[in-house]
């Protein structure tokens, strides 16, 4: 209840390969688009980068059946398989960084003594 912030009951839909359990219900009571849902395996650190696409596109009511109940013949084969999926490390010391290639327009001054004529 923490984590989605809301008491929720329903069925249980399916698990996927990080270990993310996806619910869902059918309550009449229940506000329109708020019916499925996902409760992170790490409850305290969680993103929505840490869902897989699929069920991503579920959750948000793309499709209705959820990607494990999907027959293979209406799934899609992609051209370039990824080979597993990865959540966004923003904010962690895996995130990306850019390096700079470009020559810098201004070089640094070194001062140097002298001697005075």
């Amino acid at each position: 209840m923490n984590t989605i912030g809301d008491a929720k009951a329903g069925k249980l839909i399916g698990e996927d390969s990080y270990g993310n359990k996806y619910y869902e219900n059918d309550y009449e009571d229940e506000i329109h688009l708020r019916t499925r849902w996902v409760e992170y395996k790490d409850g305290r650190e969680f993103n929505m980068s840490q869902v897989e696409p699929a069920w991503h596109f579920w959750l948000g009511y793309g499709v209705d059946l959820p990607p494990n109940q999907t027959p293979k013949e209406y799934t899609s084969v992609r051209a370039y398989p990824i080979p597993k999926h990865t959540p966004a490390f923003t904010g962690t010391p895996g995130a990306y960084i850019p390096y700079n290639t470009v020559k810098p327009k201004i070089s640094s001054w070194n001062a140097t003594v002298a001697p005075r004529n």
